[in-house]
């Protein structure tokens, strides 16, 4: 899937002078992760919220919800996990795309 390049902060990225046109899964991973249920109007059940989820002990629950997001925005979920250093570790790709 291919959309508008955004920079780490989110913002469009207009490095070239003008909008620049990428493969964006990791964006919308990035973003399903970060938005709140509520975040985006026209899909209002979508996101993590991964905020809310910082001083969790048991991240079961956190691992399920991604691959639940990432599935229902049409991702093929491969793996979900944490490595050793507690990082989000994923393998989702679009399957149409």
């Amino acid at each position: 899937m291919t959309d508008i390049k955004h920079t780490d902060a989110g913002d469009l990225d207009l490095s070239a002078g003008d909008l620049l046109y990428v493969e964006s899964d990791n964006q919308h991973q990035k973003d399903i992760l970060l938005a709140h249920k509520g975040h985006y109007k026209a899909h209002p059940a979508t996101g993590v919220g991964i905020e809310d989820y910082v001083n969790e002990t048991a991240p079961e629950e956190l691992l399920r919800t991604i691959k639940k997001e990432f599935t229902a925005d049409g991702m093929k979920v491969n793996k979900v996990t944490l490595n050793a250093l507690g990082e989000i570790e994923t393998d989702a790709h679009y399957e149409n795309h």
